[in-house]
């Protein structure tokens, strides 16, 4: 990811108040889930005005990802190459014996050992299990529904998942269903007994890895079939990339709350009820990312009947209706076409450059908590971007500008 400018971290900083809050977590608490200090997340979230302090990109993953969260994704910047591959190791961890948990914990042991193995090049793979941050005798005060939007984010937003087949657990079924409808791909570990027809038949894109043995007495993981299983999932990971780029949209939250405002007063039980959901998963939808709240196709077409709007429109992609956005590209055109001599790949870039920073001033313009996007941006002519297209060929010669009459 390039340098972060002042906007983006203080929408991050905004999007990072808005979800602790809506899942009620204390600083202590989210200092538990990042490995951030509360100091340094109080100074984040209270800065003094003689003294502001701006936390560094790495700050903001580890606090994101401490919610289960992509720091990538709530910027909207997919195209960036990331330092890792994250999976999601989904295991039983309720009920389980002495002699049970040494042996989890070993299990967790060797899959991280296989996914660290040296053949695999950088981005390297890193393994994320619940039980180190969530165990419900490890971390006893965070509370059910924290313990679930936490779980149900990484493993909607991780890379992919492996699913541990072990002992029952209502736990790892409900992480296949979530990563099925997210279409995270899966690596299932599954015994030599017959397990739940349920899990194998589910719709979840997986790879099968037989183990031997039981938690009870011990587990042996083939490590040649892992390391396979973990490079197909590697191979499928960067081509979701090439096909996805850009395909992330956090509009759905911001329109449908004003949508309930307008057309149901602002009655979200009632909303609830007509929807056919749990109230606090409403909220949920105004509050947290698309991406972990995540309604289905049916439930998305019945939110739109209701509020007498499109699935298009709730899902962001009108827009290209935004007069301002519309006028600008058009002054770019113009701009282009009336150009000669121009560097195709600078003009490019400022354009792109334009359209990145306008999608972030649309994404916030319900966040009230950012100063730097309450105005809205003028609508480009095309002398700004002729303006805009000297200023960026002087940064990369460190010269005069270019004379070339462009106009």
């Amino acid at each position: 990811m390039s340098q972060l400018s002042r906007e983006r971290i203080e929408y991050a900083v905004a999007r990072l108040e808005c979800v602790r809050a809506s899942r009620d977590l204390t600083q202590l608490q989210l200092a538990e889930l990042s490995d951030v200090t509360q100091g340094t997340i109080s100074k984040i979230l209270h800065p003094q005005d003689d003294d502001p302090y701006v936390p560094t990109e790495d700050i903001l993953v580890k606090l994101f990802q401490g919610l289960g969260l992509n720091l990538i994704e709530i910027l909207n910047e997919p195209d960036c190459l990331p330092e890792k591959i994250v999976g999601y190791l989904a295991t039983p961890l309720t009920d389980l014996t002495d002699t049970q948990r040494t042996n989890l914990r070993k299990v967790v042991s060797d899959v991280r050992a296989i996914a660290g193995d040296q053949s695999f090049d950088p981005p390297h793979f890193e393994i994320y299990w619940p039980g180190d941050h969530t165990h419900p005798i490890d971390h006893p005060n965070l509370t059910a529904p924290q313990v679930y939007l936490t779980d149900r984010s990484r493993a909607s937003t991780n890379d992919f998942v492996v699913l541990f087949c072990g002992d029952s657990s209502y736990g790892v079924g409900q992480e296949n269903e979530i990563a099925t409808q997210a279409g995270v791909p899966a690596i299932r570990l599954i015994p030599q007994k017959p397990i739940s027809r349920m899990m194998l038949g589910s719709f979840a894109r997986a790879i099968n890895v037989q183990y031997e043995g039981t938690l009870q007495s011990g587990i042996k993981l083939p490590r040649n079939d892992l390391l396979k299983a973990l490079q197909d999932t590697r191979r499928l990971y960067f081509r979701h990339r090439a096909f996805y780029r850009g395909g992330y949209c956090d509009t759905f939250r911001i329109r449908l709350k004003r949508l309930i405002l307008d057309r149901c007063g602002g009655d979200y039980a009632q909303c609830a009820d007509d929807l056919g959901i749990n109230l606090d998963y409403l909220h949920k939808m105004m509050e947290e990312p698309f991406s972990v709240v995540n309604p289905g196709a049916r439930l998305l077409a019945r939110i739109a009947k209701r509020l007498s709007t499109s699935v298009g429109y709730l899902l962001g992609e009108s827009e290209v209706t935004d007069p301002i956005y519309v006028a600008s590209n058009a002054s770019w055109r113009q701009w282009a076409d009336k150009s000669s001599g121009m560097d195709l790949a600078t003009g490019l870039q400022i354009r792109d450059k334009w359209r990145s920073d306008y999608d972030m001033w649309v994404r916030t313009r319900g966040e009230a908590t950012v100063a730097s996007y309450r105005n809205a941006p003028k609508e480009m002519q095309v002398e700004d971007w002729e303006q805009r297209y000297q200023a960026t060929m002087k940064a990369k010669s460190g010269q005069h500008p270019i004379q070339t009459k462009l106009l």
